[in-house]
């Protein structure tokens, strides 16, 4: 097999020619596979010669075949030879081939691009103070004390603040429309589940009243046909219960908590949203210097990576879909958006994703970043801890050598992040 070599930009291109015997041996093989397949008189199954063979199906058959495998067989051979990484599949052209003319060919393949990244080491992300007002202590021990209430039905009016159970139905223009009917709908007067308009139309209201008012909806609202319309409803009220919270003390805090006192608990609370904070503007951090990191790089990008990316945003997409009981299908009919625009609309994403992931590997390399075997197999362990339930089979999936660099190639990204964001905030 002779190869000549030649690259340009992203593509490498391989011309690829077999000697007489390499292609002798194909045809030979060939002419086997498809004997075995055919009825040829005289000769056992895949015992016939060549000659006879393609008497029988014609040497275009036999042409087809050989170089079909030939092509499976020494493309690879010479991707090896010549150190070429593909990143998809390659495109072939057949040069020349005949029973008599050793199989020429063309593989056309794509590569990673070379990327000039600028000086990195000049990007600077200002940090943005993090602290725990008491608002939003008081917030989530509002949110704690909501899940403790308890209720007393009473035969008053309700007013705001009260739980009660309604059958409703709207209409535009005196015709029913989707989503605007509900029975023994169970909401909190001013919880602002529904519309404004709505929700203090049941002030006043007593068990057994029913009652017809408008309700307009917002410009903005989700449904266009009702956007900006005015509406009427008509409620019948089933019950009204009046929420009692429990007081928020040392007794609160025990019940349902670990700690002692309400003191504790607030100590914890703010901890526990301090660490969220400081994780999300370290998220942040990162974010800004991988958006500097991207302006100062420059490269061609590749169709074939584009597409690749494109194809895992579709993936995660339709995993997110997945969790609200969604498909993408549906999805779209609703949007009236097709897969082809959807892609379209998210290229320009995509592109910046993958010369993000071209960047941060090139930095990898003049930083020396690599992820140690200690810390793949602590990842490992981690993995076992956080999914107990998954633990044999996360031992069996990282026996393989495949999965345990790729399990490396994400930790020593993830460490590439961070001392991105250090390097970028001067810590």
């Amino acid at each position: 097999m002779q190869i000549t070599k030649k690259q340009d930009k992203s593509v490498v291109t391989l011309n690829i020619a077999l000697d007489q015997t390499e292609w002798s041996e194909a045809l030979k093989n060939a002419s086997t596979k498809i004997a075995e397949g055919v009825e040829i008189k005289g000769f056992r199954k895949g015992k016939a010669p060549m000659d006879r063979v393609a008497a029988q199906v014609g040497e275009t058959r036999i042409l087809s075949e050989a170089s079909e495998s030939a092509i499976n067989q020494y493309y690879y051979q010479a991707v090896i030879k010549e150190e070429v990484a593909p990143i998809g599949p390659p495109k072939i052209a057949v040069d020349e081939v005949g029973i008599d003319k050793p199989l020429k060919f063309t593989a056309e393949i794509t590569v990673m691009p070379e990327l000039e990244l600028g000086d990195y080491k000049k990007i600077k992300v200002k940090k943005e103070l993090v602290e725990v007002k008491d608002e939003q202590i008081n917030d989530v021990l509002k949110n704690l004390q909501r899940r403790e209430v308890s209720f007393k039905e009473i035969e008053g009016e309700a007013k705001k603040g009260d739980w009660v159970e309604i059958d409703f139905e709207g209409k535009l223009d005196g015709v029913p429309f989707d989503g605007g009917k509900g029975t023994n709908h169970p909401l909190v007067i001013g919880d602002g589940v529904l519309l404004p308009d709505f929700e203090e139309a049941l002030v006043g209201m007593k068990a057994g009243d029913e009652k017809a008012f408008p309700v307009n909806f917002p410009e903005g609202y989700h449904q266009s046909n009702l956007a900006g319309k005015k509406t009427e409803f008509t409620a019948k009220l089933h019950k009204v219960k009046e929420v009692l919270l429990p007081a928020v003390d040392d007794e609160f805090a025990k019940k349902i908590s670990d700690k002692k006192s309400l003191q504790e608990l607030k100590e914890d609370i703010k901890k526990v949203l301090l660490e969220n904070a400081e994780q999300k503007e370290r998220d942040r951090q990162s974010s800004e210097a991988i958006e500097q990191l991207i302006k100062i790089s420059r490269t061609d990008i590749p169709t074939a990576l584009v597409e690749q990316e494109l194809d895992a945003m579709m993936h995660d997409f339709e995993h997110q879909l997945s969790h609200q009981g969604m498909n993408v299908k549906d999805y779209m009919e609703r949007a009236k958006l097709t897969e082809e625009k959807m892609r379209e609309e998210w290229k320009e994403q995509a592109k910046k994703r993958v010369i993000a992931g071209l960047a941060l590997n090139e930095f990898k390399k003049r930083e020396g970043i690599v992820a140690t075997n200690e810390e793949v197999e602590s990842e490992i362990a981690r993995l076992k801890t956080v999914y107990p339930a998954e633990a044999d089979k996360i031992t069996e999936k990282y026996k393989s050598d495949i999965e345990k660099r790729r399990l490396a190639h994400l930790l020593s990204g993830q460490k590439a992040v961070e001392a991105l964001r250090k390097l970028a905030v001067g810590e």
